[in-house]
């Protein structure tokens, strides 16, 4: 048995999410399209919706916020997409790390710049002083 097959035997149907957590078919349809970014339902060839355990969990989540503590479908969008989403949450991570790389590549390049302007000033200030006794 390779691993889609054991994937398979695994998931549910809708019809059996549906008794499982107690909601309506038409329900666990519409948090799938509301949720599309969290919740990505494996499709048979034929169309048929198949949920994993992990999908089940995420409905029951999604059910739990919008019913039991009254959020609305908007408060729990945003939720989902600041931390709750390891996707996204990952690709902002690596965001934040590229602008920080960029940042300290930048700041290094300043420095640099800086101790070199450093330098020729007083490379100019020595010249000065020696103008200056020169003159006496």
């Amino acid at each position: 048995m390779d691993d889609k097959d054991n994937k398979r035997s695994r998931s549910m149907t809708i019809g059996l999410v549906s008794k499982t957590l107690g909601l309506p078919v038409s329900t666990i349809r519409f948090y799938e399209r509301e949720f599309s970014t969290y919740l990505q339902v494996e499709k048979t060839p034929g169309g048929h919706r198949r949920f994993s355990s992990e999908d089940v969990e995420k409905l029951k989540y999604i059910h739990d916020r919008i019913h039991v503590q009254g959020k609305t479908i908007r408060e729990v969008k945003n939720t989902l997409l600041s931390d709750k989403d390891p996707v996204l949450l990952r690709r902002d991570l690596d965001l934040l790390l590229e602008v920080f790389e960029t940042l300290v590549q930048q700041n290094r390049k300043l420095e640099r710049a800086l101790t070199h302007l450093s330098e020729r000033l007083l490379a100019l200030e020595e010249r000065a002083e020696k103008k200056r006794f020169k003159l006496f």
